[in-house]
């Protein structure tokens, strides 16, 4: 009797010791950072961007702007980004020129001048030229009036070949979600520069609510196209509409983004254009942005 109990007293202490050990040799949980780079575009001013970092609570990689042609090199919206080490995003829009212009050299000086300029800014800057080319609602788009898809790429190539000593500035090949016409001869594949003319590829999209459309929905099929380039993927341009299920689909796109190893980055677009896009509309859509980046 006094043998068994030693026996059942020497494993009740075995059992203990070792539950002992399994409490101490149990990892904490690890918080996972969020990976991506991201960014926002604010409205073309640096204080609509520093307000935004300051909603969100965190210091953002990209700020994107827009320039219209022949309108001069944003110093006054890159130099607080230079400054924060940030990236400087630019959408520069080629509205009031006709591509053969560009294309036969009429542009050059004024291009010439903006590579100067970029290069003397010394900052990250992405350029994005001709974004959304595979839309109709911008005039450089390839099925405009006297335009193709093959004056879109000689546009692009002119363009870089100018900035051929800018060692900051990178470009950027940036498409619609969908073709519009969605027709053969204005697939995303008419439009690509070419390898030695971009450094990164991106597409812009948006959840307009009518009907309500996920992230994959809008994304996945372009995101497919794209990663045959095998270049870093950036969506340049993301939002929703209000609703009641915006915070899930804040929530379920930096999801995405952050499972998804080809997609280097994102700018959300927060300002309040064609629908309320801003994150901040309303509490519950702030704090799914905020948990989703921390």
């Amino acid at each position: 009797m006094q043998k068994k109990y030693v026996l059942a007293l020497g494993g009740l202490v075995f059992v203990a010791v070792a539950s002992i050990a399994l409490i101490i040799l149990k990892p904490s949980p690890v918080e996972i950072k969020y990976q991506k780079l991201w960014g926002a575009y604010t409205g073309n001013t640096p204080q609509s961007f520093a307000d935004f970092q300051k909603i969100v609570g965190k210091k953002a990689n990209m700020n994107a702007v827009f320039v219209g042609w022949n309108d001069f090199f944003p110093f006054d919206l890159g130099n607080p980004l230079k400054a924060n080490g940030q990236t400087l995003v630019v959408f520069w829009e080629q509205n009031n020129v006709a591509l053969d212009n560009i294309i036969a050299g009429n542009s050059d000086e004024y291009i010439k001048q903006f590579a100067l300029d970029a290069k003397q800014y010394g900052g990250q800057v992405i350029l994005i030229p001709l974004h959304e080319m595979n839309g109709n609602w911008n005039p450089w788009n390839g099925t405009a009036e006297n335009n193709t898809p093959e004056k879109v790429i000689g546009t692009f190539r002119h363009i870089h070949n100018l900035f051929f000593d800018n060692g900051n500035v990178k470009f950027a090949f940036v498409v619609n979600n969908e073709s519009a016409p969605n027709t053969p001869d204005n697939a995303i594949s008419k439009y690509y520069p070419g390898d030695n003319y971009v450094d990164y590829v991106g597409v812009d999209g948006f959840n307009f609510g009518d009907p309500w459309q996920s992230y994959s929905e809008i994304f996945l099929t372009a995101l497919e196209q794209l990663k045959k380039y095998k270049k870093p993927i950036y969506i340049f341009s993301m939002a929703t509409t209000e609703g009641p299920k915006k915070s899930g689909w804040i929530k379920d796109a930096l999801l995405k983004m952050q499972t998804d190893k080809s997609i280097a980055g994102f700018i959300w677009f927060n300002e309040n254009k064609e629908k309320n896009w801003p994150l901040n509309s309303d509490p519950e859509s702030l704090q799914a942005f905020k948990a989703g980046i921390k």
